[in-house]
């Protein structure tokens, strides 16, 4: 009797032993073309008993690839893909940089960075005007999702400043004036809010006797 602590770890467990015993066993045969006859039927047998792999791409190349890396690329057939090696396969994919962005306030995040940063290389005074507008709604709209109190208009206007290095500004009197850094987004529950699916009242009629 086997037990599985006496047991050669398997390569791909989810082929199961027995696989990996056939593909032992393959190894034995001398003749090529037998090998390359048997690796065949093979890949057939493993695709009845993976059926759930038929449905990605490419799963010949996939199969022929585990067979080898089973037989630890140690199989000399002829295969209708090319034989990976091992260092390809074991291969530790490269690491991917971490962003080094330094957000300032994050609740603004990066995009209101970049939108100053456009707006402070405009040209025209009112064009300029026009972008700290938008900006500033915007980031109103930010800050009252990320916090519950509402954010006062001159700390939007130095927050505006301090990210632009004093390129960008705007009279404090003409904000609160005209209201110029209202919410872009409707809270839900007020009455400005749009309501779906409400129905108009049917007029009351009254009962014939």
């Amino acid at each position: 009797m086997e037990y599985n602590t006496t047991r050669s770890k398997l390569t791909l467990r989810e082929y199961g032993r027995n696989f990996h015993k056939i593909i032992d066993h393959l190894k034995t045969f001398k003749e090529k073309e037998k090998r390359n006859e048997l690796s065949k039927t093979l890949i057939e047998m493993m695709k009845i008993t993976h059926p759930d792999l038929r449905d990605q791409s490419e799963v010949d190349a996939k199969l022929w690839d585990d067979l080898y890396i089973m037989s630890k690329y140690d199989l000399d057939i002829d295969s209708p893909f090319p034989k990976p090696t091992k260092k390809a396969i074991e291969a530790k994919p490269t690491r991917l940089p971490y962003p080094k962005n330094i957000i300032k306030y994050k609740h603004y995040g990066k995009t209101i960075e970049i939108l100053i940063e456009k707006a402070s290389k405009l040209k025209d005074d009112q064009e300029k005007e026009s972008a700290v507008v938008q900006i500033g709604k915007i980031m109103k709209s930010f800050f009252g999702m990320w916090n519950k109190e509402s954010i006062d208009n001159s700390v939007i206007i130095e927050h505006i400043k301090e990210l632009s290095d004093n390129k960008l500004t705007i009279d404090l009197n003409k904000v609160q004036e005209l209201n110029l850094f209202h919410k872009v987004t409707k809270e839900r529950g007020s009455n400005s809010y749009p309501r779906k699916n409400i129905r108009p009242k049917r007029p009351f009629r009254k009962r014939k006797m």
